[in-house]
């Protein structure tokens, strides 16, 4: 909506009473309601894995903003059809090829040294989002694609990331939606500009490869990198942020799997995925009704948008074994977080990646007996969709 909501008469999932446990309410939606109308928003919420999980590559839904009924063209962007979507993954594997990876691996490993060699030995209260979740991912970004270092470019290119994420939120109010439309309008003129340049001087960076990808004599165009590389920033940057956010809340508030980690970091990929299992906030990807259907016997219009929670598809019992509890050891192949099929994120090893860097790091500057400030945690939004701003850690008296 291009809106603030009317939060009057609130429904369930926009009312404070489930802001601390939406897995409760998300439970009774799931077992009473799976497909929920939100009449504040006029959007629907799917919360049973299969639904979830179809809706990723169902024909009769599409993740082209375009389609929604609320759509308000944006200057400086384009969407790609179904036949250019396949065309483009294509490409864009064989841009990523090992030497690629491997770069963009210590690329990331550079990253979050950089972030994390302050705060060794640091003592006192530590905000983690504002010194370390919330800022390797994006700054990952800017190195990855080729943005200029340490510089006014990067600062500002984070700063763009910012704005166009927060755009993703259908929630939005009108200036944040207004902030988040300006913000991929100038990020999209500077990609462009940095693809011209590559074309000319190709150099080690992910805009370079895309530029040189190509498959059975195809290639990119600028406007295709252009919306791949701000795909990947809306997409990519959030994910890994609040999965690092949310999975370190997580660790901390069950010290015994954070002991465990620390004693076993060969666990490390699993305990990721169960992060991302656990708690990653009761929204998810939306999805656009390119026509009407019926789902769970609930009449879908044409034009409506659909939230697919990934808080409601992963503590889904009929899925996961006792899913409310947080277990680094349990299987989590089944995971949607990334996707499904041809919709499955080119970026998820990227994030992986970049979440195991993180973690790593963090067991090894967060002290033993550091204590997470619940108390001062600081959160934006409403009801059930609040989103963690702040993650205090008390340090201690440091070295």
């Amino acid at each position: 909506m291009s809106t603030t909501p009317d939060l009057s008469s609130l429904s369930p999932l926009l009312s404070d009473e489930y802001s601390d446990r939406p897995q409760d309410l998300l439970a009774r939606l799931r077992r009473d309601d799976p497909v929920h109308f939100i009449p504040e928003v006029g959007a629907w919420m799917a919360t049973r894995y299969d639904d979830v999980r179809g809706l990723f590559s169902d024909p009769r839904v599409s993740n082209d903003r375009r389609a929604y009924e609320g759509y308000k063209p944006k200057v400086g962007l384009f969407y790609e059809s179904p036949e250019q979507h396949m065309r483009m993954r294509k490409l864009v594997s064989s841009a990523l090829t090992p030497r690629a990876v491997k770069r963009m691996e210590q690329q990331v490993r550079d990253v979050v040294e950089e972030f994390a060699a302050p705060l060794r030995g640091r003592g006192g209260v530590v905000d983690l989002v504002g010194e370390f979740t919330g800022v390797v991912p994006s700054t990952v970004i800017c190195r990855v694609t080729g943005v200029p270092p340490k510089g006014d470019d990067e600062q500002r290119f984070n700063q763009l990331a910012r704005d166009v994420i927060s755009g993703i939120n259908p929630l939005i109010g009108e200036e944040g939606q207004k902030r988040a439309e300006n913000g991929i309008v100038e990020m999209c003129d500077y990609i462009r500009s940095l693809t011209v340049l590559r074309r000319k001087q190709p150099q080690d960076d992910l805009i370079s490869d895309l530029v040189l990808a190509h498959e059975e004599g195809d290639t990119m165009s600028n406007d295709e990198i252009v919306l791949m590389i701000a795909g990947m920033v809306s997409a990519g940057v959030e994910t890994t942020a609040i999965g690092a956010t949310m999975g370190l809340r997580s660790l901390f508030r069950n010290p015994d799997q954070m002991d465990l980690l620390r004693s076993d970091r060969s666990l490390l990929p699993n305990a990721i995925s169960e992060m991302l299992r656990y708690d990653f906030g009761p929204g998810g990807p939306p999805r656009y009704a390119l026509e009407d259907f019926e789902l769970r016997g609930k009449e879908i219009k044409k034009g409506q948008l659909i939230m697919l929670s990934f808080m409601g598809a992963h503590r889904d019992p009929d899925v996961f074994e006792d899913p409310d509890r947080f277990d680094i050891q349990r299987d989590t192949k089944d995971l949607t977080i990334f996707g499904h099929g041809s919709h499955y994120c080119l970026g998820a090893n990227l994030a992986r990646t970049e979440l195991r860097c993180m973690f790593d790091s963090l067991l090894d500057f967060i002290p033993s007996d550091a204590g997470l400030r619940e108390d001062l945690i600081e959160e934006s939004g409403f009801g059930s969709f609040k989103r963690v701003e702040t993650l205090p850690v008390d340090f201690g008296v440091g070295a």
